[in-house]
């Protein structure tokens, strides 16, 4: 389109003598355009373009609307929430550029590098507490937390809620947590919580919950504990209590509560999204269909007694080994193979 002091200036010179083509190399436009110009009685102009692949005025709504809800909700749950339910028919990279600019208010979020280590498939499960806020359970409001579990290899995750974070609960929900996963790894990763860990060595070394220890054995697995202040060693489980507060709240602010919701209410939930969401993508890192590593890494993996799991709700039905401990080698953490970090980090 051009401007209608240039359409002047071509038909002006046009009539004093210039040709097309001297007008076109004068202004560095191409010959035909120039003689359509010069032709037309009026400035020609183009009208605005289509825009197949722009929000709807309903879909721009609702985005703005969940962005009110859920200010950290991800670009990739909204797209498919548009496709789904509002037959937005756009690629996600013309999306996310216009879901850019309707976050321009909000600051970007700096975030420290992360040392990431893969492992063999049944070698590990990273666990961790997520605090999540008031929600309605029953007739009131309570505190939320979610235990969340996930296979270092297949990165399929499980996640368990409780309203305390008490050392008895931590255990009961890992142990569910494990058996959801379908069965246990050859070791846990878990931070120094004080549910699983009750202090370090003078080099240290974490010195684990006598209950915990009790648990590992029973369960048939090597229990470890991140050194301090190295939380993103266990970055896996991190990176996903981080997905679970970004994409499961958001999820599950669009979903139907029972009038007096229960944890077991919250479980199936959490089930739910695990299913529809987690499963079905396809990791970045490992490249693979999350599902489909998961039922492959099931066949690693170590069932959990039924009577495990029912010792839980009963202590006393809870059966422990028979071999003798020593208490006393046991409260100095010698009883626990704690190995460092680094080995993690050697390229494999």
């Amino acid at each position: 389109m051009q401007s209608e002091e240039m359409s002047m200036s071509l038909k002006v010179l046009r009539s004093h003598g210039w040709s097309i083509s001297a007008l076109a190399r004068e202004f560095g436009l191409n010959w035909r355009t120039v003689r359509r110009e010069v032709a037309s009685e009026e400035p020609r102009r183009y009208g605005p373009r289509e825009r197949p692949a722009g929000l709807s005025e309903a879909q721009l709504v609702h985005v703005e609307r969940r962005l009110v809800v859920c200010p950290g909700i991800r670009g990739t749950d909204l797209h498919a929430e548009l496709r789904s339910e509002y037959s937005y028919q756009g690629s996600y990279p013309t999306f996310e550029r216009q879901l850019r600019l309707l976050r321009l208010l909000r600051p970007a979020v700096v975030r420290d590098p992360e040392i990431r280590f893969e492992t063999e498939a049944g070698v590990q499960t990273q666990a961790d507490w997520a605090e999540l806020g008031l929600f309605p359970l029953g007739d009131q409001m309570v505190e939320l937390s979610a235990m969340f579990a996930i296979l270092g290899c297949s990165r399929a995750p499980a996640i368990r809620f409780a309203t305390d974070r008490t050392r008895t609960t931590s255990l009961e929900r890992l142990a569910w947590c494990l058996h959801d996963l379908g069965g246990v790894t050859r070791e846990v990763l878990t931070d120094r919580d004080v549910a699983f860990c009750i202090g370090q060595t003078s080099d240290g070394a974490a010195i684990l919950a006598p209950e915990w220890v009790d648990l590992a054995r029973l369960l048939g697995v090597v229990p470890k504990a991140c050194r301090p202040y190295r939380a993103k060693t266990k970055g896996k489980v991190e990176r996903m209590i981080r997905e679970l507060k970004e994409s499961f709240l958001a999820w599950l602010s669009g979903q139907v509560l029972p009038r007096h919701p229960t944890l077991a209410d919250y479980d199936a939930l959490a089930r739910r999204w695990v299913d529809q969401i987690v499963l079905a993508r396809r990791h970045r890192t490992t490249g693979r269909i999350v599902g489909e590593a998961w039922a492959d890494e099931q066949t690693r993996l170590r069932p959990i007694p039924e009577r495990i799991l029912t010792g839980l709700l009963d202590p006393v039905i809870l059966a422990l080994p028979t071999t003798p401990v020593d208490l006393e080698l046991r409260r100095l953490g010698e009883q626990v193979q704690v190995r460092d970090l680094a080995e993690y980090e050697v390229a494999r």
